[in-house]
């Protein structure tokens, strides 16, 4: 289980949009508390989410053969693969924010940032799948609490990396984050695909190899 979660955050925290706030927190006033308002509301979202799902709906799960982490894994991993069939096939557009999210962002408002860390959080289809992998693997409240920190502590490394680094050095942390944000925009749609490719596969090998 810790293999799969820790390769599915790797591959969430690599996110465009993820990096991409992190950038934008560095560039509005005070951005060191930009940066930790963003981390507590999308830490705040996270866990809120995953405790939720893993004992108030976890419990819930039928007790079942059919539900185990092998074929999580499995179903999770070919999802991946398709996800990177259709990357690979289809052109990608522009997604420039709107002018008013643009203004919005620009401001001073710690509160923006800790909605926006909020926003990012969201239960997405990685994260569910994520948590799926936790509830099929875990099957002690200590271990999926410890699995549920440990997914969100890898995800939000963007954030957590440039808050520490700004302390000792906000100009090369800012220039930094910068590079790394266009280096992954500029990445051609054939090299996200091959990433999904690899999670995908990853994912499957280990879902055959456990059942």
């Amino acid at each position: 289980m810790w293999i799969t979660l820790l390769v599915m955050a790797v591959a969430v925290s690599l996110e465009p949009f993820r990096i991409g706030m992190s950038v934008v927190m560095l560039n509005r006033p005070r951005p060191h508390l930009q940066l930790a308002a963003f981390l507590c509301g999308g830490f705040l979202m996270g866990l809120a989410v995953g405790t939720v799902v893993l004992f108030a709906l976890g419990s819930r799960l039928p007790a079942s053969t059919h539900f185990t982490l092998p074929k999580v894994q499995i179903v999770i991993g070919g999802l991946a693969l398709l996800a990177a069939a259709v990357v690979a096939t289809t052109n990608a557009g522009n997604h420039a924010p709107p002018s008013w999210l643009a203004r919005l962002l620009g401001g001073q408002s710690l509160w923006v940032a800790g909605t926006a860390g909020l926003g990012i959080a969201l239960p997405s289809v990685d994260y569910l799948a994520a948590l799926a992998v936790i509830a099929a693997g875990a099957t002690t409240p200590a271990t999926r609490m410890s699995a549920l920190l440990v997914f969100n502590v890898v995800a939000f490394a963007p954030v957590e990396v440039p808050l520490l680094a700004y302390l000792v050095a906000p100009d090369r942390t800012l220039a930094a984050m910068t590079r790394l944000h266009r280096w992954i925009r500029a990445r051609q749609r054939h090299e996200v695909a091959g990433l999904l490719a690899v999670v995908g596969g990853v994912l499957v090998t280990a879902g055959v190899l456990g059942s």
